[in-house]
């Protein structure tokens, strides 16, 4: 079995893919590095232990980011950035737990506003920050 944090990073790539304005372009990555877009990228942010529970579990906090990255005119950037954050928030609240055992809550976090790269097509990228509680046994991470 893997880590509770890399259960959980495939789950929500999982539940991204196949959204009606990114379809496949997903992946698990720390570079924007997409052939064509729209496209996300979903990556781990940091984990945080919340606490032990009775020397056998531990409640931990991890934040999941989803850059979304977009192109076209300047004047559809943001409702294009909109759109895709409204895709994702569907996606992840649909099924809040994402079928995963070691699941205890989630919250948006919101999404970032957007870093423009200027050129001959408008580019952006904004950040949609997820923030899952998750428990693991005491002894091992991976259950």
């Amino acid at each position: 079995m893997a880590h509770v944090a890399k259960q959980l990073l495939d789950a929500v790539t999982a539940a991204v893919t196949g959204l009606p304005a990114t379809g496949e372009r997903v992946q698990q990555s720390r570079t924007y590095v997409h052939q064509s877009g729209p496209a996300l990228n979903v990556r781990l942010g940091e984990r945080r232990i919340l606490g032990i529970r009775g020397n056998a579990f531990v409640d931990v906090e991890q934040d999941i980011f989803i850059d979304i990255a977009v192109a076209g005119p300047a004047e559809t950037i943001d409702d294009q950035l909109l759109q895709i954050e409204a895709e994702v928030h569907r996606a992840l609240m649909a099924n809040p737990a994402l079928e995963l055992a070691c699941f205890l809550d989630v919250n948006p976090g919101g999404l970032s506003g957007p870093e423009l790269e200027l050129a001959e097509k408008p580019k952006a990228v904004a950040t949609s920050h997820w923030r899952y509680q998750l428990r693991h046994t005491l002894a091992d991470p991976e259950h």
